[in-house]
Parts: structure tokens; C-alpha cells; sequence
């Protein structure tokens, strides 16, 4: 039997949960197609949250609830330390990496946090549980897409075999690197894929001690392994990450490579192994008109930096509001066509940043604190390229290192914390929001919060038109001006 919904979303990793929770969000409704009816923990992923994605789990009402189930608090550790075995000596650190802190900025609403991913896909579906607005079938996969007039129709099978037929109005296509739906479209990847393998290890080691600082990341250079190593969790689970080791060798020297990138021999357990190679793939296209592919489905990129996941995420907001703006009638549906021109650029922005990442790995560094401090700056320290991004051409200008606000359209409306302690973003509502001084408010569509510029703001005399996703759509000098272009949708 046919079963109609708004959106069908493939997949329920980082993009799928996301796009889910933005829709929810504004209230459309959704259906999540996932085969996995659990999350598994054996293999972390993504470890890095950055200051971008908590911001929108701050918008969705959930950031505390990332910082609680996280199992290694920012306030442990925000570093990330070079040695030559977790046994031996400090050779370079990088304090407050990848945007973790515990002290309040003045630049983002939130800082980082250090977190695996199946934990935050925990904490996503258990927010999503709470929504009336979405449901879930687990245990099911979308096996057969065909996209026709107003509609997309597309088949779902369970694990016994069962099909069944669904019709949607849009179907997102989260369903990463091995996508269905992009298959079932006739898209294809381009790019390249490195020629070095990787090994990944996941042990328990609860008798595993370092003398040196905390960190969230050990980078062991100049020894017999060299590769990334750190806690799980503060109770004897680690992961490691060791470059230039193909499944073969790594599956049979296990115990070896762990006593390596330790400098010691200790009582372990391997929970899981995972060979894998790093890719800088792009669709040729991230949409039809209404089919769209949403995070590894649509991009890859090697994990170095912690973009992948992060971008992913980005993706599914950007999608999310635009399908709310069309299917609640307050935009046109030639909104949807600047999904693919807004995120293609940032997507490309981050492949390449994070394979100019992959270039010195731990095997490639000198044991020189000053030459790792140059070399790896910009991977640690990234501001400009997470929140610095805009949509709209040049998508950045600068040091993707240094985050410098700016008011120009397309740009993430610049942060301020205001007297009572709340975020600027707190206030901004869920459609529009009309920021700028006495501003007065108009009937107009779309739907539209109207927030007076808070004091000291260092653009007092602007208006601003800020859409859902705390982007500027339209900056100037006259409230008119922004009302008129509020209507023009």
C-alpha cells in the first residue's frame, strides 16, 4: 500500500538526524528510513563537534544534552599534544584545538566539544523520538527511487525482505558514501581517493597511563608507529589512528601497533578494527528538483581537521529550512534550487582544506616543535573556515584560520552576548528575524521575528534580514528596504 509523506529521509547518520531535526524544527513532517534499528559504538567516526554544529544543536534545544552524554568533558582536556609515544616526551601542543574551550567567546554562541559520533546520533534520536513530527523505520532501507511529476516514489525494504512502497514530496538522500538514491539518480562521484591505507583500532586498555599532559589527541611522531591516539572515555577506552597500514598487516600486528604508539605493553582488548582509505569526492550534482543528497551521499573528504561529519550537518539544515519555507507556503519552491549553489562551494572550500590537512601526517612530521607548529595550525585552528564561510562568491576571503565577521549577505550574522547573559542567536526566531534599530513590525509574509539591535552591537545603524539558519539574506539601511525584500520571498 502507497503511504504518502512530506519528506522521506535515507539514511540516519549525522546528515539524515540533522535534516530530520530541522524540519521538526518547523513543524514538517518526516520519515526516517534507516537500516540500522541501533547505533553502534565499536566504531567512533567523527570525534570532533565544532563550534558551527553546536550552535545548531543550540537552536534545536539540545546542546546541553551533546555536553552531558559527552563522555570526555571539554573541561578534561582541550588539547591536542605531539610526542613520541604516549610513554615519552612532549614535542609541540596546540591548547584550545578545534575550538574546544571552556570559557565563553565572544565570536560563536557555543564552543566545541569532543564527542563520538555514535553518541551524538544517540542523543539526535532520542531528540527526534520526542517529535511528533517524525517518524522512524528502523530496520529498513530504500532500495528503489523513481522521481516523477510532483512527487517521488520510492521503495523501502526490511531485513526479512518485505517491501514497501512510499510516496514523498521530497526525498533527501543521506544514505552516505555508497548512496542509493544518488545511484538510483544516475549521479555519479568525482575525484580522487589517496594511494596510502589507513587502520583504525578501537581498544579497551582501562591499565593504559600517560605522565604527559591531557589531551584529546596524542600525534605520535618520530617513532616505530607513527599515528593518532586517544581516549574514548575516561574509563579505559581508546581509539587509535595509524596512516600507511593496510587491513593485512594491521589485523595481524595489532598488539604490536598499540605497544608502538604507546612506548608500553599493556592489557588490552580489541574491540574493533577498520581499514580505510581517505577520499576527496564530489557529486557531479546534489539535486534534482525534488530529490537531494545530503552530506556522504553528496561530498567526502579525508578526516583530518574533523570537517566531514560537521559539513554533513550543515547540509542538513540547509535543506531542512528551505523544504519548510516552500511546503508551510511562505517561499517559492525556486528556493530549493540554491541548495546545490550554497553548499557546493563550501563543500569544496573543506575537501580541499581538509586533504591540504592529510599532507603531513604524524609519518611525515619532523621531530622540531616550531616546523609542527607551522605545519599543523591550520588544522587545529580553523575558525575562518567554520563559521567564516558565506553564500554567496568569494565564499571566504582570508586565512581560513581566522574567523573576521562580516555583515555581507550570505554571511553567518556576527555573534554578541548580551547583558542578561543570553546569545544574540537566542533570540532570533524560527523563520526570519528583522534585526536593526526601532525596527517596527510590517504584516508580511513570511513569517518573521522582529528584534531590536541590542546595545553595543558594533553595527548599531543596519538592518538585518536573518534567515533560519542565523545567515544573512539582505543587510542595509532602511527597515522598508528589508521589508520589501522580505516579501519579494
Amino acid at each position: 500500500m502507497t503511504e504518502p509523506h512530506v519528506v522521506l529521509i535515507a539514511g540516519a547518520g549525522p546528515a539524515g538526524l540533522a535534516a530530520a531535526a530541522e524540519l521538526s524544527h518547523h513543524g514538517v513532517p518526516c520519515l526516517v528510513v534507516e537500516p540500522r534499528e541501533t547505533v553502534s559504538h565499536s566504531r567512533p567516526r567523527a570525534k570532533t563537534t565544532h563550534v558551527r554544529t553546536m550552535e545548531h544543536f543550540r537552536r534545536w534545544g539540545i546542546a546541553e544534552d551533546i555536553r552531558s552524554a559527552a563522555p570526555v568533558p571539554v573541561s578534561w582536556s582541550d588539547r591536542i599534544l605531539f610526542c613520541d609515544s604516549l610513554a615519552g616526551c612532549e614535542i609541540a601542543s596546540f591548547p584550545g584545538a578545534l575550538g574546544l574551550s571552556t570559557e565563553r567567546a565572544g565570536t560563536h554562541a557555543e564552543s566545541g566539544q569532543y564527542i563520538p559520533q555514535p553518541v551524538v546520533e544517540d542523543v539526535l534520536r532520542q531528540h527526534l523520538s520526542r517529535q511528533a513530527s517524525v517518524k522512524f523505520a528502523l530496520g529498513w532501507s530504500v532500495t528503489d527511487v523513481q522521481e516523477q511529476p510532483g512527487h517521488v516514489a520510492v521503495t523501502i525494504t526490511g531485513h526479512n525482505g518485505r517491501t514497501r512502497q512510499v510516496v514523498a514530496d521530497y526525498l533527501l538522500g543521506c544514505d552516505g558514501p555508497n548512496s542509493v538514491v544518488r545511484k538510483s539518480m544516475g549521479i555519479r562521484m568525482a575525484g580522487r581517493s589517496d594511494s596510502r591505507p589507513n587502520f583504525n583500532v578501537v581498544f579497551h586498555a582501562p591499565d593504559l597511563r600517560t605522565d604527559l599532559p591531557t589531551a584529546v589527541q596524542y600525534w605520535v611522531v618520530d617513532g616505530p608507529t607513527p599515528g593518532s591516539i586517544g581516549r574514548l572515555d575516561l574509563n579505559g577506552m581508546w581509539w587509535a589512528v595509524i596512516p600507511g597500514v593496510d587491513a593485512e598487516y594491521g589485523n595481524a600486528n595489532t598488539a604490536q601497533l598499540i605497544a608502538n604508539l604507546t612506548g608500553q605493553t599493556v592489557d588490552h582488548t580489541v574491540v574493533a578494527t577498520d581499514p580505510w582509505t581517505a577520499r576527496m569526492l564530489v557529486a557531479e550534482r546534489f539535486q534534482t528538483e525534488r530529490v537531494f543528497l545530503v552530506g556522504e551521499a553528496a561530498h567526502m573528504n579525508p578526516p583530518w581537521g574533523g570537517h566531514g561529519y560537521n559539513t554533513c550537518i550543515g547540509d542538513g539544515v540547509n535543506i531542512g529550512w528551505k523544504i519548510a519555507a516552500v511546503h508551510q507556503g511562505w517561499a517559492e519552491s525556486a528556493l530549493l534550487e540554491s541548495y546545490e549553489p550554497e553548499r557546493r562551494p563550501v563543500v569544496e572550500w573543506t575537501v580541499a582544506a581538509s586533504e591540504t590537512n592529510m599532507a603531513t601526517l604524524a609519518g611525515d612530521l619532523p621531530n622540531r616543535a616550531s616546523e609542527i607548529l607551522r605545519l599543523k595550525r591550520p588544522e587545529f585552528y580553523s575558525l575562518g573556515l567554520v563559521i567564516g564561510y558565506r553564500y554567496t562568491d568569494p565564499v571566504v576571503e582570508g586565512d581560513p584560520a581566522t574567523y573576521t565577521p562580516s555583515v555581507s549577505p550570505g554571511s553567518r550574522l556576527p555573534h554578541m552576548w548580551l547583558d542578561d547573559g543570553s546569545s544574540l542567536y537566542d533570540h532570533l526566531g524560527r523563520g526570519f528575524t528583522l534585526l536593526g534599530p526601532r525596527a517596527s513590525i510590517a504584516t508580511v509574509r513570511p513569517p518573521h521575528t522582529v528584534l531590536d539591535t541590542p546595545r553595543g552591537y558594533p553595527w548599531p545603524d543596519m538592518y538585518f534580514l536573518v534567515r533560519p539558519d542565523q545567515h544573512i539574506a539582505w543587510s542595509g539601511a532602511s527597515a522598508d528596504a528589508a521589508y520589501r525584500e522580505l516579501a519579494r520571498g
